[in-house]
């Protein structure tokens, strides 16, 4: 079924390296609205979506570049060492620790009264979900799983 027909008038797509990357500028009641659509339009035409573009996990290293800050005092504050207290917890359990963007942009406004530019939790909401889905692909539990973002 061609893009035009499955509603996708407003994608753009690129083919590399055996990945497809959709792009839209999609008008739509809401953001989850917007997603929700673009994912069924793309799987209307045979395509799996895997995730939404972002930006959300960074290491230490990053959230120090993004805020202006140095490593240092960023691992110090991750750590409870400095600052507040209540850093968001990592999104990884071990080694390299990533934090979400979304969270760590959050706890800057909240805690320190600083805004670094922030990022849009929905987005970073909704390539992790789409994320889960697929790794949940043909799990006999998927179901129970999917109940967990309303527990």
């Amino acid at each position: 079924m061609p893009f035009f027909d499955a509603g996708l008038e407003d994608a753009g797509v690129e083919v590399g390296n055996g990945i497809a990357v959709a792009y839209f500028e999609r008008k739509a009641d809401s953001l989850v609205d917007a997603i929700r659509s673009a994912i069924h339009q793309l799987e209307s035409v045979g395509l799996a979506p895997i995730g939404v573009q972002s930006d959300d996990l960074v290491s230490v290293k990053d959230i120090a570049a993004r805020t202006g800050r140095s490593y240092e005092s960023v691992r110090l504050l991750a750590s409870g060492e400095r600052g507040p207290g209540s850093f968001p917890p990592p999104m990884s359990g071990s080694g390299w620790h990533l934090y979400s963007w979304a969270m760590v942009a959050k706890w800057f406004r909240e805690h320190l009264g600083k805004d670094v530019g922030g990022y849009d939790r929905e987005i970073a909401a909704a390539d992790h979900l789409l994320r889960a889905r697929h790794l949940l692909e043909g799990d006999e539990h998927r179901s129970e799983m999917a109940e967990l973002v309303d527990a």
